[in-house]
């Protein structure tokens, strides 16, 4: 056969898909032909015209014509319509010819409008191209830029799009939320930081077009912007990888995807839900054998009277207590470069994953969607991360007590809250109940929220941020450690004290300081897991949500308080009371009305605020002022 009779063939197969696609279309009651972009402008009109850098453009999201004139020559999927002997499809199959003999070349031209590219030139060649699945084409950009139109979300999105893509790397790239181009940004920024210093001149872009044909393999239905963003967060840039395995990887991703997609309804689980797990019948008829492994992940130093040697100290014990019925083993991960490669040596045959550092979270959650026999368990608040549960203490209830003990103390009505002052917003139930703490012994009093000064990396900096709320009045604060607080009565190993200070804010007394007991966590969950009780967060059951918080409190002794001599004398033992209360379940912080700074209504009278909404707070309770 002759290569134009093979043309001629192929023109004939393409014209019956397009024939096929037009008649779903109109069975459907729309049109069967190419989208037109004249029509899509007359919607929101055109603010500016600005031409772009030629590049090669995805063939996926080239998605009608430039011109009315050329849309009724082909179906919604470019291909021909017309019959074989018309001028069209000669020139169709002249264009084929071209293709099979030495492949198309020469840019098209397009305008590009929310993300969609339109063919001003070369409508034939996308749709030869198309036919043979070729993935993408150089392409003579123009964008036309929407007026503005705030009832648009689409519209909105693009602006934050444009001010992305004066910074950002991916030039076409469409997110679900215009608050994503900003962790899109971050994730590059890190990205680009790790690569290989021998690596340069990336082509993003055919990074991106890499990705979406791999992408279209798996049968995943969240949109193409948001997979991108999350294989990036999880994998960073398809680099040096083939294509079949960058689809494997993808396949292994689908499951946190359609997490993304369709976010469950996430479950936390307290202390006496936890203890009162019931194992199975058949397994307490029948021991089943559990592995006996159980790891440890740090990424810090592991001293005694630091935070992460708390853990350790409380991995100790449990080991201690349990003896030979477990092996647990500790895993240093310094860099996080490197921590994905050792978690798949040195725990990928682990039982049972506890990672005491929330920084890990990206190589983690890789290393639990690879291994789902693994039972993994990350020190976070709630997460929406298939497989990767998390595990945290209800800080805020031992913050209640020291606010209301702050509140009995108070000579001059003036109480303050030292905090780090941080980049990003942060989460506000401990500083809520602190300030509700207060107010419910001394409604008058001033709260002093003070950041000021105070840097995270930086304990030293915490004496200037207590310094600065005595000369602002306040006679008692509750600060983190450091190195300077020295005190009688204040526990080793404290990480953050209430404490009376003078007017030049050098601390004259302990009060109380919120007190952790991670031994009680560690062994709880180790005997669940080897009774079976945990089964249930590595199973597929569609009934059970994939997203579970470990969350206990005072009621589970993971946290406590310590109170100074002084408040033996309180009126009726308050401090001990509501600390009884609080641990069986009758009293909440949290009990409503609760209203924020704005004077909206958080919590309903006669009501607790859920969980869920605790873990993840962001308002700020009425009756709070800032110091920063």
């Amino acid at each position: 056969m002759s290569q134009n009779g093979k043309a001629y063939e192929e023109y004939e197969r393409a014209r019956k898909r397009g024939l096929k696609e037009a008649a779903l279309y109109r069975q459907r009651g729309e049109s069967g032909f190419l989208p037109v972009l004249d029509a899509k402008r007359e919607e929101n009109g055109v603010l500016a015209v600005m031409a772009q850098p030629m590049r090669a453009v995805s063939l996926n999201r080239v998605v009608g014509t430039y011109q009315a004139s050329r849309a009724n020559s082909f179906a919604p999927n470019f291909m021909p319509l017309l019959p074989s002997d018309t001028e069209f499809a000669n020139k169709w199959i002249n264009v084929c010819n071209w293709h099979m003999e030495s492949g198309i070349h020469g840019p098209i031209r397009v305008y590009e409008y929310l993300w969609k590219y339109y063919v001003a030139e070369g409508n034939k060649r996308v749709s030869v191209l198309k036919y043979f699945e070729a993935s993408s084409i150089e392409a003579e950009i123009i964008r036309l830029v929407p007026q503005w139109d705030e009832t648009d979300p689409a519209v909105e999105r693009y602006y934050t799009f444009l001010a992305y893509s004066k910074k950002g790397s991916f030039s076409d790239i469409e997110l679900s939320d215009g608050a994503k181009y900003e962790r899109l940004y971050r994730i590059e920024q890190r990205l680009k930081a790790e690569l290989d210093p021998t690596v340069d001149g990336l082509d993003y872009n055919a990074l991106y077009t890499r990705f979406e044909s791999a992408y279209l393999k798996s049968n995943c239905t969240l949109s193409l912007g948001d997979a991108f963003l999350e294989y990036l967060h999880i994998y960073g840039f398809p680099v040096n990888i083939m294509p079949e395995e960058l689809t494997a990887r993808i396949v292994t991703l689908k499951p946190q995807l359609d997490l993304l997609e369709h976010p469950p309804k996430p479950r936390v689980v307290l202390e006496d839900e936890a203890q009162a797990a019931e194992v199975p019948l058949f397994e307490r008829i029948l021991p089943v054998h559990r592995n006996p492994k159980v790891v440890f992940a740090f990424s810090g130093e592991r001293s005694q009277d630091s935070w992460l040697g708390a853990h350790e100290q409380a991995r100790l014990s449990m080991q201690a207590e349990l003896g030979d019925k477990i092996d647990s083993r500790v895993l240093d991960l310094p860099d996080r470069d490197e921590a994905y490669d050792l978690l798949v040596e040195q725990a990928g045959d682990a039982g049972l994953l506890f990672v005491t550092t929330p920084s890990l979270m990206n190589p983690v959650l890789r290393f639990a969607l690879e291994h789902p026999n693994c039972l993994t368990l990350v020190y976070s608040r709630m997460q929406r991360h298939y497989r990767l549960h998390t595990y945290f203490g209800r800080y805020y209830e031992a913050v209640f007590l020291c606010g209301v003990a702050a509140g009995q103390y108070s000579k001059t009505g003036t109480v303050a809250y030292v905090t780090p002052k941080l980049n990003y917003a942060r989460f506000t139930s401990d500083i809520n109940a602190f300030a509700i703490g207060v107010h419910s012994v001394r409604p008058d009093a001033r709260v002093l929220i003070v950041t000021k000064d105070v840097d995270p990396r930086d304990p030293a900096t915490n004496a200037l941020g207590v310094r600065t709320a005595a000369s602002l009045g306040a006679d008692v604060v509750l600060t983190p450690h450091y190195p300077e607080l020295s005190l009688a009565e204040l526990p080793y190993g404290a990480f953050s004290a209430l404490v009376a200070v003078d007017a030049e804010g050098t601390p004259t007394r302990f009060l109380a300081a919120p007190d952790w007991n991670w031994e009680r966590f560690y062994t709880a969950m180790v005997k669940s897991y080897l009774n079976g009780s945990l089964n249930a967060l590595l199973s597929n059951d569609l009934d059970e949500s994939p997203v579970t918080s470990f969350w206990w409190g005072l009621g589970g002794g993971v946290i406590n308080v310590r109170f100074g001599s002084w408040s033996e004398r309180t009126p009726n033992n308050l401090l001990r009371y509501l600390r009884g209360s609080i641990a069986k379940n009758l009293y909440s912080p949290f009990h409503g009305p609760v209203v924020d700074n704005e004077g909206v209504v958080r919590v309903p009278a006669h009501s607790d605020a859920a969980p869920a909404d605790i873990i993840k707070m962001r308002f700020v309770v009425e009756g709070v002022e800032f110091v920063d």
